[in-house]
């Protein structure tokens, strides 16, 4: 997949999706959603503060001529309403005027949230100039501390979702300062565990390789230049970052200084989760949705 209008067409392919918006009273949300109306990715069921969507949605020319709107009084209610529509009848939830932790409290509720008893994770997804197709990154917004078990549901999370997308052998480069593996380093020696596991065969459906700098997935030059054999060298899909911090730093850099495309998901609950920053762009909401659009056609609650 080299681009995000190539996205979008795919999710035009399975459009449209219910798209359920939690505190929808946000006018760069909704200028968001008047994007993806105008590709006709979505039907909208907005929950929140009714007269401040009303307005909101008015200051930026959207049509809520089919929409539904859920008046809710507070934004815990907000939340709840929203996943209960959700699991009963919504494709994907998009995160609103709320805080991240506020929404994440809710999605991974164990009575009524969208967490299946699994490890959830953030995938970032990039346009970056330069590069010749998406790259999908994780985790930059959700797990703070990781160590091999959640590497791992992390990894299955993303070969599950690239797989949806139709790549069907993702390229997976497990990425650490260097690709020496160091005790102080707990990324560089879960790197060479998992590697182990997927030589045995325990990981399918994917080529993983690790740990490696940074510049050895994403160029065949870096990989001959230190005498790397790779298949994945210039050619990665998807990229596991060593920790939040530098997952984070890394994708914003890209969107602030290197002009890049950004979309945004929360992986591996009941249904596909959008989850941005209330700072990002429409057109980021807009490759959001339809990253949710595309994934939820395919979506199954039981995996």
């Amino acid at each position: 997949m080299k681009n995000f209008k190539e996205l979008i067409e795919i999710a035009r392919k399975k459009a449209p999706k219910q798209c359920v918006v939690v505190c929808a009273e946000d006018e760069t949300v909704l200028e968001g959603i008047r994007l993806a109306q105008n590709q006709k990715l979505i039907s909208l069921v907005l929950v929140g503060n009714k007269d401040n969507i009303l307005k909101c949605a008015q200051n930026v020319n959207l049509n809520l001529e089919n929409a539904i709107i859920y008046n809710a009084g507070n934004e815990n209610e907000s939340i709840r309403k929203s996943i209960s529509i959700v699991k009963e009848q919504g494709d994907f939830l998009m995160k609103g005027s709320l805080s991240t932790s506020a929404f994440l409290k809710g999605v991974l509720n164990k009575d009524w949230g969208l967490r299946m008893g699994k490890i959830l994770s953030h995938i970032a997804v990039l346009e970056i100039p330069g590069y010749d197709k998406l790259i999908f990154m994780s985790d930059g917004g959700m797990n703070p501390k990781l160590d091999l078990g959640i590497r791992l549901n992390i990894i299955k999370n993303a070969i599950k979702t690239l797989r949806m997308l139709g790549i069907e052998e993702p390229k997976i480069g497990l990425v650490a300062a260097s690709e020496t593996i160091h005790p102080d380093m707990p990324e560089t020696i879960d790197a060479a565990e998992i590697v182990k596991l997927y030589k045995n065969g325990e990981i399918k459906n994917c080529i993983i390789e690790g740990p490696f700098g940074f510049d050895v997935p994403i160029s065949k030059q870096a990989a001959e230049h230190k005498k790397i054999q790779s298949k994945i060298a210039g050619e990665v899909d998807f990229l596991l970052m060593p920790n939040i911090s530098a997952a984070n730093i890394w994708a914003k850099g890209l969107i602030s200084f290197a002009n890049a495309k950004a979309a945004g998901m929360v992986a591996g609950a009941a249904k596909p989760v959008i989850m941005l920053s209330r700072a990002d762009k429409p057109k980021t909401k807009l490759n959001s949705i339809a990253l949710g659009v595309a994934l939820s056609a395919s979506t199954e609650s039981g995996d």
